[in-house]
């Protein structure tokens, strides 16, 4: 049995219950208690751009009963890149690694019409970074030296 077959059949209700709900009940409980952070209240360049981040895609999300979820993960993933160097260079490793398989060609982007529901905006309208994942995704052979 593969992960897959794991997950989506005979846990995936475990997983739910037993991992997931506790999981956003405790990140809710705690990114309520964080400062919003803003730029005025923050200083490092990194953090400016996570804001950024976080309020676009809060923008366009559209479900009421995963908005708390994701404003505490913004106010956690901002709050630990602003002030904990342990955790910024983590982040920061994270972010090029991952960076290093869409250069690769190997982050497959999201499928037509999706999201799919509880989303604000018309899913088909996309930005320039899906444009590039496309052709780094689909064009692969283009890119052979950068692997």
């Amino acid at each position: 049995m593969n992960i897959s077959d794991w997950m989506l059949k005979e846990h995936r209700q475990f997983v739910i219950d037993k991992i997931k709900a506790p999981i956003m009940k405790a990140l809710c409980i705690l990114g309520n208690r964080l400062l919003e952070p803003t730029n005025d209240n923050t200083i490092i360049p990194n953090t400016h751009t996570l804001i950024r981040i976080w309020d676009k895609f809060l923008a366009m999300e559209d479900n009421p009963g995963r908005m708390p979820l994701f404003q505490a993960l913004k106010k956690v993933t901002v709050s630990e890149q602003e002030h904990d160097i342990y955790y910024r260079d983590r982040m920061n490793v994270f972010g090029e690694l991952w960076l290093e398989e869409v250069l690769k060609g190997n982050w497959k982007p999201r499928s037509l019409d999706h999201p799919n529901s509880c989303w604000k905006v018309d899913p088909n309208v996309r930005g320039e970074g899906y444009k590039f994942l496309i052709e780094r995704y689909y064009h692969k052979e283009k890119y052979a030296d950068s692997k």
